[in-house]
């Protein structure tokens, strides 16, 4: 999935206050909404941003602790107001990086919305946190699909040992879709998909309690969504079938190879 600009990244609106707001209610609007910053608007126009950071920076530099510990509540919130850094829908996702690298947030300018005297302003928001959010949701189907990957060749290894190279093998000589291979690293899901199909009664049936058909199937959609995702395919998430991933994902990484049951060699022996 290619990020193209900042306004992939989902920014809800920048909330605001007056700027004669006295800190310490602002503060409590802040804590009570779970907010770290807030913007500061002057008779509707958008005047800079209040944070806790800005809060404590303007405390400490002030004389304010020391000779009126009480009275710092009192100010206004124009009294530690920031000068954000801001960039715009279309700005290339680097340029919010670096400046997330000095704040812990950057404002995108939203030129649909007009400011208005109600505290609207023409501002989203997107802090570090909504970053790292976007990561992760971004790269997770990328791992469950790697994690379920490593569990299904854990089960073949386990099942077939020392014969696996010479399964792959056949399987590959077999198929007129399937490029010839000897180790687990090489194969596709296509390859684990015919192995264990055609070696199901080997030891498959061991970890399995559902029918070959359903790992089959299983293994089939999984392989689709891996394609649509690493040949960056997907312009959209819901294009992904999470809920298969995810299904996959449980289903094969609750097999533990070492503690699963393991065929009982002269069941299969010929």
């Amino acid at each position: 999935m290619a990020i193209a600009d900042v306004g992939e990244i989902e920014a809800p609106p920048l909330e605001t206050v007056p700027v004669d707001a006295r800190i310490g209610r602002v503060i409590e609007s802040m804590l009570s909404r779970k907010f770290s910053q807030m913007g500061l608007t002057r008779d509707g126009e958008f005047v800079g941003v209040v944070s806790f950071q800005s809060i404590a920076r303007a405390l400490l530099v002030t004389d304010t602790v020391l000779s009126d510990p009480g009275g710092a509540s009192a100010r206004v919130a124009e009294f530690a107001v920031e000068n954000p850094k801001t960039v715009r829908k279309d700005n290339d996702m680097e340029d919010l990086f670096d400046l997330l690298g000095d704040r812990s947030y950057v404002l995108v300018h939203d030129d649909s919305v007009v400011a208005r005297d109600d505290g609207t302003v023409p501002y989203r928001i997107i802090t570090d946190y909504d970053i790292r959010e976007y990561w992760r949701e971004a790269t997770e189907p990328f791992l469950l699909i790697e994690e379920t990957e490593l569990r299904i060749r854990s089960i073949i290894h386990a099942v077939m040992g020392s014969e696996v190279a010479d399964a792959l093998e056949a399987v590959s000589e077999d198929s007129d879709t399937l490029r010839p291979v000897t180790k687990l690293e090489d194969c596709s899901f296509a390859h684990y998909r015919r192995l264990i199909s055609v070696r199901w009664d080997d030891g498959f049936d061991t970890y399995f309690s559902e029918k070959p058909d359903f790992i089959r199937e299983l293994i089939g959609r999984l392989n689709e969504n891996r394609n649509r995702l690493f040949h960056f395919r997907v312009d959209d998430r819901s294009e992904l079938d999470q809920d298969i991933i995810d299904f996959a994902h449980g289903y094969f990484t609750s097999f533990t190879p070492d503690t699963a049951s393991q065929p009982d060699p002269s069941q299969h022996s010929t």
